[in-house]
């Protein structure tokens, strides 16, 4: 399998545009067979079972309505995808997901994910003219929510019994990035993502309490208690 062209360059990890040989021959299908990597995703995918036939299948079809980057460490070792898509280029909207195997040099798990997601949004504002990024997760992700937050992620809602995961309906958050949020960062830092040292730096200064933390305490205490009485009217 020949190697892919690296599109973005980061400091942990580095963004590659798949192939179709990519889609078919690499581990991409294994990594939502993986139940510790699927089960936050927001989607069931306990009884789904992915083969490289489906893999490529869905690379072909969804590549033309979705922007698919691999993420790889420095050692060209593939642990991950980073993707947009609902893709509106009249309102300058879409969606912002990943899918990450930190089995792959653990040691990079602090910083890969978060280094894709941002150097991928970065992208998105500065070359697809997009103004706002959308994204959802498991409720039960708190840390990597915030870690979010630290590039413009803001908490939108929480989603209750949002989805199906097994026989047990989970909450999930939703999300979003301005491109105003975007500006105000990136002119406090000089780069979106500047390095992982500060970034460290960051992590260790999140308050205990998010603003995620926050909201849901406001709505399962007030939004219960006006409900219950809501509901004997």
């Amino acid at each position: 399998m020949r190697k892919l062209k690296i599109l973005i360059k980061g400091e942990t990890i580095n963004l590659s545009i798949p192939t179709v040989e990519f889609a078919r021959k690499s581990n991409w299908y294994k990594w939502l067979n993986d139940t510790n990597i699927t089960k936050f995703l927001g989607v069931n995918y306990k009884n789904y079972k992915n083969t490289p036939k489906k893999q490529e299948k869905f690379f072909i079809k969804e590549k033309k309505k979705r922007f698919f980057l691999i993420i790889s460490t420095k050692k060209n070792i593939y642990k991950g995808v980073v993707s947009l898509s609902n893709i509106n280029k009249k309102k300058h909207t879409c969606d912002i997901a990943l899918i990450t195997d930190v089995n792959v040099e653990p040691e990079l798990s602090a910083y890969a994910g978060i280094e894709a997601i941002a150097r991928m949004t970065d992208y998105a504002f500065k070359k697809m003219n997009i103004k706002k990024i959308c994204g959802a997760g498991n409720i039960k992700v708190r840390n990597w929510q915030q870690r979010m937050e630290l590039f413009g992620y803001r908490i939108d809602s929480i989603k209750k019994n949002d989805y199906l995961n097994g026989r047990k309906m989970e909450d999930s958050h939703l999300v979003s990035c301005s491109y105003t949020d975007y500006v105000t960062i990136l002119k406090k830092r000089k780069f979106f993502w500047d390095n992982s040292k500060k970034m460290k730096k960051r992590f260790e200064k999140l308050p205990k309490n998010s603003f995620r933390d926050k909201l849901m305490n406001f709505l399962d205490n007030e939004g219960s208690k006006y409900y219950k009485k809501l509901f004997k009217l």
